[in-house]
């Protein structure tokens, strides 16, 4: 059975936006979803479960036909792997976030202002790391 739409054997740039054109609305829904329940999960104080989903989301997202909203993900899975002292991945996602940015989003000096405070915390748990170098990275 073979897909008259998506061309399973070209390179991989035009197979994903081959997928993106035929279901980025459904990856975006998906990746929402896994996001919402990260979200709940960190609540709950489940946060290796939550850092989980989050990066299923991330994964979902990036097939998604929207990248609305990716830099709050980004930021969320940043402060998670900073609240289990996990410094080095918490940069990472930081600086993966910050690059992200839309300079000309509406809302950019906003989300700039998050990341800011997101950095601050970082700055402020990473003393900790040298002490304890980084916990299960």
């Amino acid at each position: 059975m073979q897909n008259e739409e998506i061309n399973i054997t070209a390179d991989f740039l035009t197979f994903r936006n081959q997928i993106v054109e035929k279901f980025g609305e459904q990856y975006f829904d998906q990746a929402e979803i896994f996001f919402e329940r990260a979200m709940a999960q960190a609540k709950q104080g489940l946060l290796h479960s939550a850092i989980s989903d989050g990066k299923f989301a991330l994964d979902l997202s990036y097939y998604s036909n929207d990248k609305s909203g990716i830099q709050y993900l980004i930021g969320f899975l940043s402060q998670l792997h900073c609240d289990l002292g996990q410094i080095t991945k918490s940069k990472s996602y930081y600086e993966l976030g910050l690059k992200l940015l839309d300079s000309e989003a509406s809302n950019y000096e906003d989300d700039k202002e998050m990341y800011r405070k997101l950095k601050e915390l970082i700055d402020g748990e990473s003393w900790k790391g040298s002490i304890e170098k980084d916990k299960e990275e």
